[in-house]
């Protein structure tokens, strides 16, 4: 029996040797892996030298001093290997801390850009094409003067539709680049955002709390979580059917809070996250800031999110 178990051992190994022999090469001849395979082709040497003098082969009998030098040889190639391994897997950690670093590179150059172009669209819109209607608001206005009373109608008309798109061209200007969020900071940008939102509005009440006075912060952490408010809402408003919103910018010690709730129908969020609806692109924008984010939602109980980052 012990001959059988000997020789199933012997199998084994010779098997696992010859296939590390043969990937080698495909390692591009690594030094942990050779060294494993050495020590596994002088194991299975060790157990030939115990079998063939169990079969009767006394001349093949190995000096007992060797045997357990080749054991020793052995465990040295097993623990140099090991030692090697440790340094693989330090250069893998290695390699996915730069992959994290260049993805949070790449991810803050696309917001960097995102926000630049959004700054150059709305300086077009309000330097380029509103002194154009303002022109021609003027002109107008001149030749309503002559207008006959057939015309003052028309001319009327077409006044109160030049002041509906200077109206709607500075709303997409400050949508684009919010001049309250420049000049004033986040709590006055945020206020100024909820309070352009009808009262009346689908009938849904919004609550603002901040402790924030004057203070300003980080231009990228003031603009990411204006976006993010301005998303939380606007989402609220679309597809929760709420009745109740509540945002809070509460400064601490060393970071800035946002608490934002709704008492909306809720949802699956790591199923909303997979399918879009902005979720995913507020997970990205607070990551891009190393801070900490958590949505707490199911359907029919409304949603809880709370952000933090670190000033």
């Amino acid at each position: 029996m012990l001959k059988i178990l000997l020789g199933i051992s012997i199998v084994l190994q010779l098997f696992a040797a010859l296939v590390a022999i043969s990937l080698i090469r495909r390692t591009k001849y690594n030094v942990a892996w050779m060294f494993f395979t050495v020590a596994l082709t002088i194991l299975c040497f060790i157990r030939l030298g115990q079998l063939f003098p169990m079969l009767g082969g006394e001349e093949w009998r190995l000096p007992p001093d060797f045997m357990a030098w080749l054991g020793i040889v052995a465990s040295l190639c097993f623990a140099v290997g090991v030692f090697y391994i440790r340094k693989i897997f330090n250069y893998i950690d290695r390699l996915e801390q730069q992959r994290i670093l260049t993805e949070q590179r790449i991810l803050n150059t696309v917001l960097h850009t995102e926000e630049k172009e959004r700054q150059r669209l709305s300086k077009e819109l309000h330097d380029g094409l509103g002194p154009l209607l303002s022109s021609a608001k003027m002109s107008l206005s001149a030749l309503a003067k002559d207008a006959t009373a057939e015309n003052e109608e028309l001319f009327s008309n077409t006044m109160g539709v030049i002041d509906e798109a200077v109206s709607s061209l500075r709303e997409i200007s400050n949508n684009l680049s919010p001049h309250t969020l420049l000049h004033f900071g986040l709590a006055k940008a945020v206020r100024s955002f909820l309070n352009k939102i009808p009262k009346s509005a689908q009938g849904i009440d919004i609550e603002y709390k901040t402790n924030l006075t004057t203070q300003r912060f980080d231009q990228d952490m003031e603009v990411i979580l204006y976006r993010v408010v301005c998303e939380l809402v606007n989402n609220s408003m679309r597809h929760s059917g709420c009745t109740k919103i509540k945002v809070s910018l509460i400064k601490t010690t060393d970071q800035l809070l946002l608490y934002y709730y709704d008492n909306g129908k809720g949802f699956d969020v790591e199923r909303r996250v997979n399918k879009g609806m902005g979720i995913s692109n507020i997970y990205s924008r607070i990551n891009s800031l190393k801070g900490y984010i958590d949505f707490e939602s199911s359907e029919g109980m409304g949603v809880n999110v709370t952000i933090k980052v670190k000033i």
